[in-house]
């Protein structure tokens, strides 16, 4: 019974995995160190965690200090853009020890992040001209 579940678990590995790089192939390629600073410092931005109903919304003002809005509430935080080109967000509730860093593509509606784990975010809406960070009430 076991000999008969391995080729099935094989070829459910094969069959994902070429999933996975078609839809690879089909994404806008990641932006950029540059990119990623001139694309998210001075923007408000909201979106849903993919394959969740989760809706969120951050404002990141021109040096990089962050508003994180959930339903749950509200967190001060950071974002910086290292070398080789992940947008990292750390926040202060466990003071800015952590961070969560993603490679970060352009969608229609703004931006689709790619984090650790599965741990995705696609923007619904992207404003630009931001100069300092508020709390806002949440839409969604």
């Amino acid at each position: 019974m076991v000999t008969r579940c391995i080729p099935l678990i094989a070829f459910a590995l094969v069959a994902g995995g070429l999933a996975e790089a078609q839809t690879s192939a089909r994404l806008a390629p990641a932006l950029k160190a540059k990119e990623l600073k001139a694309a998210l410092f001075g923007i408000r931005m909201e979106g849903v965690a993919d394959g969740v109903d989760f809706h969120w919304r951050e404002c990141i003002d021109p040096k990089g200090e962050t508003l994180y809005q959930t339903p749950s509430g509200d967190m001060s935080g950071r974002l910086t853009i290292t070398s080789t080109g992940e947008a990292c967000f750390a926040y202060a509730d466990d003071n800015y020890v952590s961070s969560s860093c993603f490679v970060i593509r352009r969608t229609a509606s703004g931006f689709h992040f790619e984090g650790e784990y599965g741990a995705n975010f696609t923007t619904t809406k992207v404003e630009g001209g931001v100069r300092t960070c508020e709390k806002q009430d949440l839409i969604g």
